[in-house]
């Protein structure tokens, strides 16, 4: 199973003719490759990522109500360790 939080995209670049976003969620940023996607990314958008690789464009809306799960989510576990 994989489960993805969006990252929102900071930065765009270009290693060996090969294109990767620089995207980022609460201060930790990790590279993506871009190929796997048909529609262009940029600055400002919110992907999905796995194993290096952007699988998905969301929506701001849509990441949006994502985040709000996963914060959702991390406030209950930590609830339970208290």
């Amino acid at each position: 199973m994989c489960l993805a939080i969006p990252c929102k995209v900071v930065e765009i670049i270009e290693e060996d003719g090969e294109k990767y976003a620089i995207a980022e969620y609460k201060g930790v940023k990790q590279k993506a490759k871009l190929t796997l996607l048909d529609k262009e990314v940029k600055i400002g958008d919110y992907i999905l990522i796995h194993t290096g690789y952007a699988l998905e464009v969301l929506s701001e809306e849509d990441a949006k109500l994502s985040l709000d799960a996963w914060e959702e989510l991390f406030k209950a576990l930590e609830e339970m360790e208290q």
